[in-house]
Formats: C-alpha cells, sequence, structure tokens
C-alpha cells in the first residue's frame, strides 16, 4: 500500500506524544468519556494538534497512539442549602453507520433491521443507500445487526456481530481489510498481515471503481476506499 513493494502500508505508526495510549476499541469519543471530558474538548487541544492532522476522524485511532489527556478541574456551584438540588453531567452520544452492501456495489435499501447494543435495541429500515445511522453511548464497543433480506439467493436473514470503535485508520493494513470487508470485497480475516487474499480484494475493489487494478493500495486507492466507506 505504499510505495515499497511487498509492503501495503508504511505510514501506520503512532501518532502523538500524550499521557494516554491508545488501546484497541478506543475511539476520542470513548475516551473523553473516560475521562470525564467532551470529546472535542480533547480532539482540539493544541497538544494533540499532530494526532489530529495524522487521523482526520477522532474516532478512528490507531492503537499505540498517544491523546493528551489533561487533568480535570473543579467547577463549583453555589445552592441554597435548604433545598435538594440534581446535577446530571451531560451525555455525549456517538452516531454509528453501518451499510448493507454486497462486492460491486448493491445496497440493500428498505429492509428492516434489529440493532442491539447492550440493553439497548434498535428497529428500523435501511436508507435508499442501504444505510442505518443510531447514537449510542462512547462506552459502546460491541453489538448485534441482524437484516431481514428477503431477497432470492440470498439468506432470509442476515446476522453479524459488531466490533464497535476498533476500526483503525485506512493507511493501516488492518483498516484497509475491514473496510473492503465491510463493503463486501474482503472476506478473510482482519489480522492486520498482508494477505494474498487481501491483495485480491484490493484489486476487485479498484476495478469496480475505475482504477489500475494493481493489487496495490496506492494514495489513489485508498483515498477511494476511505470515500466509499465513508470513515
Amino acid at each position: 500500500m505504499s510505495e515499497q513493494h511487498g509492503d501495503m502500508v508504511a505510514a501506520a505508526a503512532p501518532v502523538g506524544d500524550g499521557n494516554y495510549t491508545v488501546q484497541p476499541g478506543d475511539g476520542m469519543s470513548s475516551i473523553a468519556e473516560r475521562h470525564g471530558f467532551f470529546a472535542d474538548t480533547l480532539w482540539n487541544l493544541p497538544q494533540n494538534a499532530a494526532l489530529k492532522s495524522a487521523r482526520k476522524s477522532a474516532e478512528v485511532l490507531l492503537p499505540g497512539d498517544r491523546v493528551h489527556v489533561p487533568d480535570l478541574r473543579q467547577k463549583q456551584e453555589s445552592r441554597p442549602v435548604d433545598l435538594v438540588h440534581q446535577f446530571k453531567r451531560k451525555g455525549v452520544p456517538v452516531e454509528i453507520r453501518f451499510s448493507v452492501v454486497e462486492e460491486g456495489g448493491r445496497v440493500f435499501a428498505d429492509k428492516p433491521y434489529v440493532l442491539s447494543i447492550g440493553q439497548r435495541r434498535y428497529e428500523g429500515r435501511t436508507d435508499a443507500k442501504g444505510e442505518l445511522h443510531h447514537w449510542v453511548s462512547p462506552s459502546a464497543h460491541s453489538g448485534t445487526l441482524t437484516v431481514t433480506l428477503d431477497e432470492p439467493g440470498y439468506p432470509s436473514k442476515l446476522v453479524r456481530e459488531l466490533r464497535i470503535g476498533h476500526l483503525q485508520p485506512v493507511e493501516s493494513v488492518a483498516g484497509c481489510q475491514a473496510r473492503l470487508q465491510n463493503l463486501g470485497y474482503y472476506t478473510g480475516l482482519v489480522s492486520g498481515t498482508e494477505t494474498e487474499a487481501t491483495r485480491g480484494a484490493i484489486r476487485r475493489f479498484q476495478g469496480a471503481e475505475g482504477l489500475n487494478a494493481t493489487g496495490e493500495a496506492d494514495q489513489e486507492t485508498l483515498d477511494a476506499l476511505l470515500a466509499r466507506h465513508g470513515n
């Protein structure tokens, strides 16, 4: 994926020098919630400028990246002592988005689905692009999506176990594999290791996008993959 022959990715190295090391499944929203901040507050800190420049998306970080998380400042509120008061911490949900598509770009629009995340259950129908969107807790890391296809030649229901927040930057092997898998071009493991199956998936994606089908994920291919996947 770089210009070096045989290397799919040369640029996927950890970025930043903050005091928190990104773990698998971390996004800026989950990191911020864990430490009592808003995600935008951390993302826009000058100390995280290099990370922000490299990663583009606050929710797609590479394990090993380092985020600067400052100490919390205490906030004092004055209230009459003879009354009962409630203080609520503002919750900041994050949007998750899934596409129900197959290799070649066919979308499954207007299909009933059930999305289960923790104790929450969401129901609806995919939109004209085969997509579904929901706002969930930043701490959500897994779930199950069941889509009723009701199409000849397909199973009646499509069931997928979801790993939320585990998407890595597109420049990494795992990030490339995951996006190709989500778009229906790759059926192997998201291992982070270059394989011939990965190259084959890249070639099929390049052919579908009208690109030179080399099996190497050059910058043009990565840009197209990012645009098609959405993040």
